[in-house]
């Protein structure tokens, strides 16, 4: 889906669990299952949606909104940045940059299918407490050393729906050169809006160096709320 791109800068939580266990066929369906979900609920050719998208970065927040059925150069609306209306000026450069965006995308962000982040031949079962059904994986993430990253996919344990992904780094990372990452740690979280699973918040967190001297801390937040279906899919 157009609307969604997952920066490569993103938070976790740490979780204790039990041994790996081997995944069965069954399991391994639920896993792919939920993964073609979320392909499909986000996928502009099935269903197009109208969503907010709040962004809270260190030294800015944006209150943004997205609606599948205008043109490409117009889908985005900037509401409010730093608590404040943004006056013509702003409203152009936004218009401006998004056109921009489009022509050519941000080296500093991937738009990819949410499957494309999970290698399935490396699922291993570790949680099956409480209202979760947990697996590790190993990402695959392009740029990124994924021999150096674990991940650990959560699925709803009665509907077998997608609820979270977790993302981290085990070693240092250099995804450019000069650039090293100390640590990487992505959050993304689904919740049901209209009936369908959809993104609910990302979260980024990152620490490192770029050219030695220069820090690249930074968090990076987004929630999606007020989802509202403008097609139905296809059935």
């Amino acid at each position: 889906m157009k609307g969604f791109q997952i920066a490569l800068l993103m938070g976790i939580s740490s979780v204790c669990y039990h041994a790996n266990a081997q995944v069965s066929e069954e399991q391994q369906q639920w896993v792919e299952q939920a993964l073609s979900d979320i392909n499909s609920n986000t996928d502009d050719t099935k269903v197009r949606w109208q969503y907010s998208q709040h962004t809270v970065m260190p030294d800015m927040t944006r209150v943004e909104q997205f609606n599948a059925s205008l043109p490409d150069t117009e889908r985005w609306i900037l509401v409010t940045e730093n608590g404040e209306t943004p006056d013509k000026k702003r409203l152009q450069e936004y218009r401006e940059h998004q056109q921009e965006l489009l022509q050519d995308k941000d080296e500093n962000t991937h738009e990819l299918a949410f499957s494309d982040l999970i290698n399935l031949s490396t699922l291993a079962l570790v949680d099956e407490g409480g209202d979760s059904v947990a697996f590790t994986f190993t990402p695959n993430i392009d740029k990124l050393d994924n021999n150096a990253l674990t991940g650990t996919i959560f699925l709803d344990k009665r509907s077998k729906q997608l609820r979270k992904i977790l993302i981290s780094n085990t070693d240092e990372l250099n995804p450019a050169f000069s650039v090293t990452l100390t640590k990487f740690e992505l959050e993304l979280g689904f919740d049901v809006f209209e009936g369908l699973v959809m993104p609910a918040h990302t979260s980024t967190t990152i620490n490192g160096t770029a050219a030695i001297f220069k820090s690249l801390d930074s968090i990076h937040k987004v929630t999606y709320s007020e989802y509202k279906i403008l097609d139905k899919p296809q059935t």
